[in-house]
């Protein structure tokens, strides 16, 4: 499996050393490999949630793994990171009984800091509002428009953006979904982290059909095993979708029009919605055409029915 083998070679340099306050500095070097590939030469947006702080929570030696999840980060996309290029980190990490704490920054720059920390073990939705996310699907059915990316489809209404997984391994073998089941047969936090990336991308992309770039990604994991043939609904609240204004990046103009950064809710639960398995915020800003040579290359990635 090429996602997983990039990312079992992550972490090329690591160090660390303990601070007189208990809390402990981290530094180190990672190289994302050509299966990590999201924007052309760059990492996914989806995976900067994931690799610029799980894997480098579970090196802390003081870290016990089978405290990670649940647990929250909270990532900034400032400026892309290239592929094949070892790329250097520092982390600090405090843990406290229960609970812990890491603050990353990569490139030796603010424009990439992420945090994450453990969150109580409660359901991160309440009834009502996983009642609210079954409402929107069971009115986008049976779904207006759809696209096809990476082997598996996306489905579009007025209000709801989605995408369902269900036994990928036999009914998709060759898409990013299967590729995404570890070799336990789970589904973890990197299929969790672009896969809601990328609903949350669509949601503010679908509105003028035109890609887009995440700048932020907000996500609470309540776990990071899921099995891999649990029925996942994948979604992005286009009825709440949000402007972000002063989000550093210049709006865009778009066959006449003009448009700037903008957030979406996502959610992954289960298909009865008795369950979430996460949560959170995807902030995405257009690509600019005459900046973005590579453009062309990225609408190849969907392949329209």
């Amino acid at each position: 499996m090429p996602i997983y083998d990039a990312l079992s070679r992550l972490i090329i340099e690591y160090d660390e050393a303990q601070q007189p306050d208990g809390e402990v500095y981290a530094h180190g070097s990672m190289r994302f490999g050509a299966a990590l590939e999201g924007p052309p030469g760059r990492l996914h947006g989806g995976h900067h949630a994931f690799v610029r702080t799980l894997p480098i929570v579970e090196r802390i030696t003081a870290h016990e793994h089978a405290r990670t999840f649940p647990c929250s980060v909270d990532v900034v996309l400032q400026q892309g990171l290239n592929l094949e290029e070892d790329v250097p980190f520092e982390a600090t990490y405090r843990g406290d009984g229960d609970s812990w704490e890491l603050v990353t920054r990569f490139q030796a720059t603010d424009r990439l800091v992420a945090r994450a920390h453990s969150i109580p073990d409660e359901p991160l939705l309440t009834e009502a509002e996983l009642q609210h996310w079954r409402s929107l699907y069971e009115e986008a059915q049976p779904g207006d428009e759809h696209f096809h990316m990476f082997g598996f489809t996306v489905h579009l209404s007025k209000a709801l953006v989605w995408l369902e997984v269900n036994d990928p391994v036999k009914s998709l073998p060759e898409s990013q979904h299967a590729a995404l089941v570890d070799s336990d047969g789970n589904f973890g936090a990197v299929f969790i982290s672009t896969q809601l990336d990328t609903v949350g991308a669509t949601a503010r992309g679908v509105v003028m059909r035109h890609p887009h770039f995440t700048k932020h990604i907000e996500i609470d994991f309540a776990t990071g095993r899921i099995p891999q043939e649990t029925h996942l609904i994948c979604m992005a609240d286009r009825s709440r979708l949000e402007d972000v204004g002063d989000s550093g990046s210049a709006p865009v103009e778009i066959k006449g029009e003009t448009y700037g950064t903008a957030r979406a809710p996502v959610a992954l639960v289960d298909a009865e919605f008795g369950r979430a398995y996460a949560t959170g915020w995807v902030t995405v800003h257009p690509v600019d055409p005459a900046k973005f040579e590579a453009l062309q290359r990225m609408r190849k990635i969907r392949k329209d029915p």
